[in-house]
């Protein structure tokens, strides 16, 4: 049964379901639907690309991304083949402000099935790749700082009402502390 909770919140760095493998969902009911158009407003409001059903505190096979305005709901996602590798700049909203250079395949072919229950196969490239690529590894308990070249590693703040953005570089163990320390939504 997958009954979301009433308010879904973003779970920070250090809540363990980020780090659980999410389970099949199988059939597609109106809770997984209900979750995806709940995790679609959230999004929203994060201003992100994409989210996990992990990231929501619960660890099932669903996410949504959305690129350029194109919202790509995905149940039960598989890699069906990549091609290529860049590195480019990531975050993640459950590591708020934290940035860094991942490298990612500059195509990937993916199946999933979508809201009627349908398999899909998604062919994407560049920002969508790497968005599709961070958020199924989500799905299986992965974080963008496991893959991260750790020298660029740095936090972004904005520095004043204008917008102005400091980035302040930072290793990868100063910035687990600051998200084991602070207290974390879902707990």
């Amino acid at each position: 049964m997958l009954a979301p909770p009433t308010d879904l919140e973003i779970v920070k760095y250090g809540h363990p379901v980020l780090r659980q493998k999410g389970g099949k969902i199988g059939r597609i009911t109106g809770d997984v639907r209900n979750l995806v158009h709940r995790m679609v407003d959230l999004l929203h409001k994060a201003n992100g690309l994409g989210l996990a059903a992990n990231q929501v505190g619960i660890a099932r096979q669903v996410a949504v991304v959305e690129i350029d305005g194109k919202l790509t709901p995905l149940i039960d996602p598989e890699i069906v083949s990549m091609k290529g590798a860049e590195a480019g700049e990531e975050g993640c909203l459950s590591l708020p402000r934290l940035f860094g250079i991942v490298t990612r395949p500059t195509q990937v072919t993916i199946s999933a099935r979508d809201l009627s229950g349908k398999r899909i196969k998604i062919r994407a490239e560049g920002l969508m790749a790497r968005a599709l690529m961070h958020e199924i590894d989500h799905l299986n308990g992965r974080l963008f700082i496991d893959q991260v070249d750790n020298a660029s590693l740095h936090w972004s703040i904005r520095a004043s009402e204008e917008g102005d953005v400091v980035v302040q570089p930072t290793t990868l163990e100063d910035a687990l502390k600051v998200f084991t320390t602070a207290p974390r939504a879902g707990k």
